[in-house]
This record gives structure tokens, C-alpha cells and sequence, in this order.
């Protein structure tokens, strides 16, 4: 993942056992007046890979709005190498739009503008003249007929209908390329522009894509029935839809929705794992730091993370009943390993209750034969009265 530090893009790994994702810093657009230029260029140089072999390690290289000034001429040669490369797969979300125009001019002007499908130059001039603005909020898409079932298996799903996603930017297509699905409802003069397209760049597809599908706020789903999607539950449909364009672009076969569903269900427990899984570590934790034997507990939670490793190579493997099934032996193993982190809590915790209640009763008691020793046994013990001035007086 080259470019920005945030965004919804970098969290397309999360709960997909499929998808390992290294950012390459290259902008910081939330971040924008807190990081230097010389800082991004500094986690640019550190995390780009050194050489081409170590870059031809990586099956997908994604451009999420790269400032392609911290990168040289050579990595920028090396990036179009691997555009082009057999099984390797290529996607650009690049354009930006006024004020933020420091992604798509550089874009225009270097050696990835012509491996990549995007008339850049026609997007820059309908900027400069505002028409961004015109296809700016949520629209409809529409698929275009006729194409592999990439994202054609997704649309009984409603996601397409919906506009879940933040805003819409149109993708303009050079001469040759393939359009998968288009943005509706925009200009007078031009009410349709795509959105997603690709073609074919040396033994490899190279995609690029227009809208924001990261952020929503409701939609339909469920073959048309009314129903609340947040934006998590988007991102795991638009997920989806980016997987089967990887497994399309290196010939794998692509997803039906009756595997996307169970895809679906399976990530959900791997994401209720995850979260279990911290809370449980968070709190063997605590416990240790209070002195628990939090041995049993950690044993178990690494029994857990076991079986969702075997789980994941199931999930890889595309059994997903039995993947299924290892997750949920895996979330019992958690809930067990949270209840014995409880226990050594509470056992830690009994001991340390009745050590200060030990030692105040122990103060207390010393406490009491001291006061005992000073206000009752000194009765015991007389003044002794003087008699020797009395003596004096009668001699």
C-alpha cells in the first residue's frame, strides 16, 4: 500500500487472512500540518522495498493517493516493472481534487501515468474547472452488462444501489480501456462517468477506481429489503469486491455470493476473536502485574490463537464450515482463558486482602498492649514522694 497514512484503504487487511498489508508512507492528508515532508520522505526511503526482487515479493501494489515526489526516478521504474509483471496486480485511487492537488499533477507527469489506465489530464482540466464538485456527493453505479463476474456477483446485495461509500470521483478512461461500472446522476451534459476500469498493461491488468467506498451511513442490502449498513459492514462488501479483483487479475477463480456470504461469516467471527482475544491479553495483563500465577491463562489463549491459525489456513483454502467451526473451539478457548484470568485475579487478590488484613489486625493488637501497658499497668507503679526536706525541718 503505497501513500496515505490513514484511510479506510489501510484496514482492507483487517480479519482477511488473505490480505498482509505494508504501508509505504507517501502522504498524510489527516495528518497534514503534523508531519514533515522530510519525515514522509524519511518512512518512504525506510519502508519502500530496496530492489526490485524484494518488490516482485508482493502480489499487489495499491496506490492510495501516493505523492509520488518522495519517490526516485528508479523506484518509480522499478513500481511500473511491476505493473506489468505476470500475476501481479496493480489498482490507483490517485485522484485528488482542489486544494489537495499535489497527488494527481505528480501522478500526471510520471512513468506510472502511462502503464495505468486513468486520463489523468482530462481529470486535472475538469477539476480546474469545478466539475468535481458536480459528481461529488453519493450517486448510483451502475454495471455495465456483459463483463466477468467480478462485481456483477455482488449485486444482489444491493451495495451497488445503495451508495455506501463517502463521495464519487469520476475515473475518465483512456483509449482502450475496459469500463466495469459507472457513476450516475451527474452533469446535464455528461450524467455518466466511470468509475471502476483497468486494462491490460504488459502480462498483468492495472485497475483504477473513482468513488470513496470506505464511509457510509445506510443503505440496502439483502436482495432490497430496507436495513441499516454501517460502514464496517460496507467495508467488508467493498473488501470482497477488491479480493475478486485480484483473484480475477492472476486467473484464480473468482467469488460467488454464496461463498462471499460465508467469507463474510467466518471474518466475523475472526473479528470477534481479535477483540476478545486483546481483551483477554489485556487483562492476563492486570493480573500479572498484581502478583496472579496467570500461567493457565496465557496456555490457553495460546491454545485459542492455534486453532485460528488453523482455522486461517481452512479459511485460505476456502473451507469455510470448517474454518467455522475451529473459530468458534477458538472464541471458547478465549471466554475459558478469560474466566481463569479472573480466577487468578481473585485468588491473587484474596491473598493480598487478607496480607492487609493481617497487618492492620497485627497493628492493632501491638497497638492495644502498648496503650494496655501504658494506661493500666502503670497504676501498678506509685509516686514516690519526697521526705527529704521534711527531715531537714524537724532536725
Amino acid at each position: 500500500m503505497v501513500g496515505d497514512i490513514e484511510g479506510w484503504l489501510n484496514r482492507l487487511g483487517d480479519d482477511e487472512p488473505s490480505i498482509d498489508i505494508t504501508v509505504v508512507p507517501a502522504r498524510a492528508l489527516e495528518s497534514w500540518w503534523g508531519i514533515p515532508d522530510e519525515d514522509l520522505h524519511r518512512m518512504t526511503r525506510i519502508y519502500f522495498p530496496r530492489n526490485s526482487e524484494s518488490l516482485m515479493g508482493y502480489d499487489v501494489l495499491f496506490f492510495n493517493h501516493a505523492r509520488l515526489n518522495f519517490f526516485t526516478p528508479r523506484q518509480l521504474f522499478m513500481m511500473v516493472d511491476f505493473v506489468g509483471t505476470e500475476r501481479k496486480v496493480s489498482i490507483a485511487w490517485q485522484q485528488d481534487v482542489p486544494p489537495f492537488t499535489d497527488v494527481s499533477s505528480q501522478w500526471l507527469y510520471s512513468p506510472l501515468s502511462d502503464a495505468f489506465p486513468i486520463d489523468m489530464e482530462k481529470f486535472i482540466y475538469e477539476s480546474s474547472l469545478g466539475t468535481h464538485w458536480l459528481w461529488w456527493d453519493n450517486k448510483p453505479l451502475k454495471l455495465v452488462s456483459g463483463r466477468p463476474p467480478v462485481f456483477s456477483v455482488f449485486e444482489s446485495t444491493g451495495i451497488f444501489d445503495s451508495r455506501i461509500y463517502r463521495a464519487s470521483r469520476p475515473c475518465y478512461a483512456k483509449e482502450g480501456a475496459t469500463i466495469w461500472v459507472y457513476i450516475l446522476d451527474g452533469p446535464r451534459d455528461d450524467p455518466e462517468a466511470p468509475a471502476f476500469i483497468s486494462w491490460r498493461y504488459g502480462d498483468s491488468d492495472a485497475w483504477c477506481f473513482g468513488i470513496h467506498p470506505g464511509e457510509a451511513d445506510q443503505g440496502r442490502i439483502g436482495g432490497g429489503d430496507p436495513a441499516v449498513m454501517s460502514p464496517d459492514d460496507a467495508g467488508r462488501w467493498w473488501e470482497l469486491i477488491f479480493l475478486n479483483i485480484c483473484f480475477y487479475s492472476i486467473g484464480r477463480e473468482t467469488l460467488s455470493l454464496e461463498e462471499a456470504v460465508d467469507k463474510l461469516s467466518v471474518k466475523t467471527q475472526f473479528s470477534y476473536f481479535r477483540d476478545v482475544a486483546s481483551m483477554s491479553q489485556d487483562i492476563i495483563d492486570f493480573v500479572s502485574k498484581v502478583g496472579a500465577n496467570s500461567v493457565r491463562a496465557e496456555s490457553t489463549l495460546s491454545q485459542a490463537n492455534q486453532v485460528r491459525s488453523e482455522a486461517e489456513i481452512d479459511y485460505l483454502e476456502r473451507r469455510y464450515e470448517v474454518a467455522s467451526e475451529k473459530m468458534e473451539d477458538a472464541s471458547q478457548l478465549v471466554d475459558q482463558a478469560i474466566d481463569e484470568a479472573f480466577l487468578a485475579k481473585d485468588a491473587a487478590l484474596l491473598w493480598i486482602y487478607i496480607s492487609e488484613w493481617l497487618v492492620t489486625t497485627s497493628t492493632a493488637l501491638v497497638s492495644g498492649v502498648i496503650l494496655w501497658w501504658l494506661m493500666v499497668r502503670r497504676r501498678l507503679y506509685r509516686e514516690v514522694t519526697t521526705t527529704q526536706l521534711h527531715h531537714l525541718k524537724e532536725s
